[in-house]
C-alpha cells in the first residue's frame, strides 16, 4: 500500500522546520517520516523581509526531511504568524428552515457563513471562522445544534485573519520550493492542537509559545477557544540584549544564551558564581558574575509575561485556568521558565510535548517543534474528517471553505 503523506512547514523566525508523517489508514496514527530544520534569516516578526534568503532556508529544510523520509513533498500546511494576525469575534443568525423545525448541516453552514461576513479592508483575507457557541432561540451554550428543533439558530465565531500581501509572500516561499500550499493555518492553533489535550481544553488552559521574534498565546475553557493574540516578544530579543550587555555579536549572544542562559528561578544567586567567557568572546580575562547575565534574561521574560497577564486580564482568567500553563517553542528550553512562569502566574506550568505521533517521535520531542506537530494533526483533521478519533471540535469551516472555492472560478 502506498503511503499517504501529510506533511507541515514552519517557517519561524529563528528556524525553518519540516515534517512529513505517513497516516495509517487503520488506526489513522501519523508516523513520522521525516523531520528537516534550517537556520531563518529572511523573517522578521512573522513577517518576509528576504524573500530569496527565505526560499533558500525552506529549501535546505525541505531537502533535509525528504533525504530522511526518501520520498518528496507534494504539499504542504504551513504555519501563519506575525503581528499582523487579528483576532475578532463576530455573530450571525438566521432562521430554521426546515417546515418541522429541525436544525440541519445546511442550517449550521449558512449560519456561520452569515457569522462570517464582515466589514474587512480589502488586502485582509479570513483564514480561520472557528464556531464557539450555537443559541437555538434564546437557549445558549449550545455545542452542536445538529438535530435539535428551533425557530432562530444563532452562532458566535472567533475570526482570525490576514494582511493578504504577507500571506502571499509566505505562500510563494512554499510553492517556488516545487510545492503546493495545502492550507495557511494560524500558528497558536496549530501548537495548541499538539500539545494540548481535551481534558485541558474542556477545564481551561493556557499555551505560551515562545518563537524566535514573537510569542503566541492561546487560552481554551470548555472545549472552546476563548482568546488567542501575537505578542512582539520572543527569545531573539534575549539575544539581542545580551549582544548589547557583553558589547558582543549576536552570534556569540546566542551561543552564551543556550550555554550559560537561565532565569534567577534556576540557579541559586547566593553561590556568586563567575562565568569566564574569554574563549567565547575571543577577548582575554573577560569574566563576569552569572548573575548578571541572569539580570538581563529576567527582565525580558518579566516583558513577556506581563504581557501574558494583561491578555489574560481580557478575558478575566488571571490565575483562573485549573489546567494550567503549557509552554512551547525553543524559548519554552530556558532553564528555570517553569519556575518563573508559576511564580508570576499563579498557576501550575509544564513544558509541551507533541501527542498522539510514532515513527521517529525523538526528533519532534522538543518543544520547538510543537507547531509543526500540530500542523500534521490539522492536516489529518482536514482529510479524514470526522474518521479522527480525536476530532477538534473547532475545525469547522467547511461551507466556508467550499463557498470561496467556488466562487474563484468566477474570478479573472
Amino acid at each position: 500500500m502506498r503511503p499517504y503523506l501529510i506533511s507541515g512547514i514552519d517557517i519561524g523566525n529563528a528556524q525553518v522546520k519540516v515534517v512529513m508523517a505517513n497516516i495509517d489508514r487503520e488506526t489513522l496514527m501519523p508516523e513520522i517520516l521525516g523531520v528537516g530544520s534550517a537556520f531563518s534569516n529572511g523573517l522578521r516578526r512573522g513577517m518576509v523581509v528576504d524573500m530569496e534568503e527565505t526560499i533558500n532556508d525552506v529549501h535546505s529544510a525541505i531537502q533535509r526531511a525528504e533525504a530522511m523520509a526518501g520520498v518528496k513533498i507534494k504539499k504542504a500546511y504551513l504555519s501563519v504568524s506575525g503581528l499582523h494576525v487579528r483576532t475578532q469575534v463576530s455573530r450571525g443568525v438566521i432562521a430554521v428552515s426546515r417546515a418541522d423545525q429541525e436544525i440541519s448541516q445546511n442550517d449550521i453552514d449558512r449560519v456561520i457563513q452569515a457569522a462570517s461576513v464582515i466589514s474587512m479592508p480589502a488586502n485582509r483575507e479570513i483564514l480561520h471562522v472557528i464556531p464557539r457557541n450555537y443559541i437555538v432561540d434564546g437557549t445558549e451554550c449550545v455545542k452542536n445544534p445538529l438535530g435539535m428543533k428551533g425557530v432562530r439558530l444563532e452562532v458566535e465565531v472567533f475570526i482570525i485573519d490576514g494582511l493578504s500581501p504577507y500571506l502571499r509572500n509566505i505562500t510563494k516561499c512554499i510553492n517556488e520550493n516545487g510545492v503546493e500550499v495545502a492550507e495557511l493555518v494560524y500558528s497558536p492553533l496549530a501548537a495548541a492542537l499538539s500539545v494540548l489535550e481535551k481534558s485541558q481544553k474542556e477545564y481551561g488552559v493556557l499555551n505560551i509559545d515562545f518563537g524566535g521574534g514573537t510569542s503566541n498565546l492561546t487560552v481554551f475553557e470548555e472545549a472552546d477557544l476563548l482568546h488567542s493574540a501575537v505578542l512582539p516578544i520572543g527569545s531573539k530579543h534575549i539575544t539581542n540584549d545580551l549582544a548589547v550587555a557583553l558589547r558582543t555579536s549576536l552570534d556569540i549572544a546566542e551561543r552564551i544564551k543556550l550555554e550559560h542562559g537561565s532565569t534567577s528561578e534556576g540557579e541559586d544567586l547566593r553561590k556568586r558564581e563567575i562565568l569566564d567567557l574569554s574563549e567565547l568572546i575571543g577577548e582575554e580575562n573577560f569574566v563576569l558574575p552569572k548573575k548578571q547575565l541572569i539580570r538581563v534574561i529576567d527582565a525580558r521574560i518579566h516583558e513577556i509575561l506581563d504581557m501574558v497577564g494583561d491578555e489574560l486580564k481580557k478575558v478575566s482568567k488571571n490565575g483562573m485556568l485549573p489546567a494550567g500553563v503549557v509552554l512551547s517553542g525553543g524559548g519554552a528550553n530556558l532553564p528555570g521558565l517553569v519556575s518563573l512562569v508559576k511564580e508570576r502566574l499563579r498557576l501550575p506550568v509544564k513544558i509541551a510535548k507533541p501527542v498522539n505521533f510514532k515513527g521517529v517521535t525523538d526528533n519532534i520531542s522538543d518543544p520547538s517543534f510543537s507547531v509543526v506537530a500540530g500542523l500534521i494533526s490539522w492536516g489529518l483533521d482536514r482529510e479524514f474528517g470526522s474518521a479522527k478519533p480525536q476530532d477538534p471540535q473547532f475545525l469547522k469551516e467547511g461551507f466556508l471553505r467550499k463557498t470561496m472555492d467556488w466562487l474563484k472560478n468566477f474570478l479573472p
